[in-house]
């Protein structure tokens, strides 16, 4: 007769584990390393034999294929809310990859979409796994009420990749945005450079244009003004190659004409865009992919790269990923997964 019970109650509970435990051992799982989850379990959970962190990452991986399965259906029916716009945030980020993988870092796609009167959602991906990077930014945003024909406004630091990843998701033309932090950094490099060269004094004069157009860059490309931004940064390295045997004798002066040629080549590659962002700050939209940044350091830094320096596979790694997300949303409390079925 035990048997018979003990029989029962195996088939109700796989894995002889109750579906909340299962999720707290997922979550611990994804919030610290996998023997310290172990650990924090036998403190709170004890039980006659310890804790096993490797029970922890297979609870781990079964919770995570469930919130796929669970976004894979979700969206479509939560998208009938409202059309309003769409905004998605992307970034990525490098991990270090397992022994034996075919470099020793792959990148990760994370973001955040936003939509008018709703939470945000977070997104993250690792490469070579069953659901790609476009999956994941898709499931994100229908989740947000976005349906095909939609507008979406995409914000990234001019990665031509990440771009890609989003057309993926949406088959369709999207409008993208140059993040101006990014953008603002690379002024700011040219402008400390030649601060650092002001103690020459007839320098100015040989370099009449770079002495007035440097101080004007960020204001041109602060209101939108593409074209007189780009002639400016040509006119700049025109005159730098005029004195080419001045350039070379100065390490700064040389080092000024890298960053000028790199800005050149960064601005006609994403000319479309740039926008005014001076309009955009002023009306209280979005000018940056600060809430990328934001996903990158709570789902990838903190458990992965800055903190937790474990060297990952790619399978592994977007299962801890997908359980971050789920439980930075709030997900993982709400949703009902078949985990003791």
């Amino acid at each position: 007769m035990a048997k018979t019970n003990t029989g029962n109650i195996e088939t109700l509970l796989k894995g002889r584990a109750t579906p909340e435990l299962e999720l707290v051992q997922a979550e611990l799982g994804s919030r610290l390393s996998f023997r310290e989850a172990a650990c924090v379990l036998d403190l709170f959970v004890p039980t006659a034999r310890p804790h096993n962190h490797r029970t922890v990452v297979n609870r781990l991986a079964k919770v995570a294929d469930q919130i796929e399965k669970w976004d894979a259906a979700s969206p479509y029916r939560m998208s009938r809310a409202g059309g309003s716009p769409i905004s998605v945030f992307i970034d990525g980020a490098y991990i270090r990859a397992v022994p034996g993988y075919q470099s020793r870092h792959f990148e990760i796609a994370m973001g955040r979409v936003v939509s008018p009167g709703r939470l945000p959602r977070q997104f993250a991906a690792a490469p070579h796994v069953t659901t790609g990077k476009h999956d994941a930014v898709r499931a994100a945003m229908r989740a947000q009420g976005w349906l095909p024909g939609r507008d979406v406004t995409v914000f990234s630091d001019g990665d031509v990749g990440l771009q890609s990843i989003v057309l993926s998701a949406t088959r369709q033309p999207v409008t993208h945005i140059l993040d101006w932090f990014h953008l603002s950094m690379r002024l700011r490099h040219i402008e400390q450079t030649w601060q650092g060269l002001s103690h020459i004094g007839d320098l100015s004069i040989y370099l009449r244009d770079v002495a007035v157009d440097v101080p004007r860059l960020r204001h041109l490309l602060w209101s939108g003004y593409v074209r007189e931004a780009t002639k400016a940064v040509k006119n700049m390295l025109y005159q730098l190659e005029q004195h080419a045997t001045l350039r070379d004798a100065n390490q700064k002066l040389k080092r000024l004409s890298v960053l000028i040629s790199n800005l050149r080549s960064y601005l006609v590659q994403n000319t479309t865009s740039i926008v005014d962002y001076c309009h955009r700050y002023r009306s209280g939209q979005p000018i940056s992919s600060s809430p990328a940044e934001s996903a990158a350091n709570s789902l990838v830094n903190a458990r992965m790269n800055k903190k937790r320096q474990m060297r990952w596979s790619p399978a592994g790694a977007h299962r801890v990923l997908q359980v971050r997300a789920a439980v930075a949303d709030g997900r993982l409390k709400q949703a009902k997964f078949a985990l003791a079925a």
